[in-house]
């Protein structure tokens, strides 16, 4: 039986946590706009809002072109996260269970906050590198909207 891994990052960003998590949950689909090199769209198959069960798709350009369907399986206001899984796509080649969170928190009085992501993964085969360049896009996507969100 296979087993269930995770990698994970923190990035710090200036922003603050809510500031963060709330584009995330009102202006996602602007990442698209700000980052069209590795993401081509976005879009909310079933609902239309970031709540349990939300069913969206990605066109993306990471590891090289691909699209994935993924779940909204989690929103927790309290805690600033988001979790998404992937529920078809050509993620699902690679991998057999792929889920992404990220968590905003605040960072003490600053102002700043730290976003942590962690991707849980079951790999297809023992031959299939673990989603670095997955994490590795998302922190630089984090640092990016950080920059972004510094101006606006």
């Amino acid at each position: 039986m296979a087993q269930i891994s995770q990698v994970s990052a923190d990035v710090q960003i200036k922003c603050g946590a809510e500031k963060f998590y709330g584009f995330f949950r009102k202006n996602m689909f602007q990442l698209a706009q700000m980052f069209p090199k590795n993401l081509h769209a976005c879009e909310f198959l079933e609902g239309n809002d970031f709540t349990t069960g939300a069913l969206m798709q990605w066109s993306y350009d990471i590891v090289g072109p691909a699209k994935v369907k993924a779940k909204v399986d989690d929103v927790d206001e309290q805690n600033k996260s988001i979790t998404y899984e992937a529920v078809e796509g050509d993620i699902l080649s690679h991998y057999n269970f792929f889920r992404a969170k990220f968590q905003a928190s605040p960072n003490g009085e600053s102002g700043s906050a730290t976003v942590k992501w962690t991707i849980e993964f079951e790999k297809a085969d023992e031959n299939i590198p673990t989603p670095e360049a997955y994490l590795d896009f998302v922190s630089k996507l984090s640092l990016g909207l950080d920059a972004y969100l510094a101006t606006n």
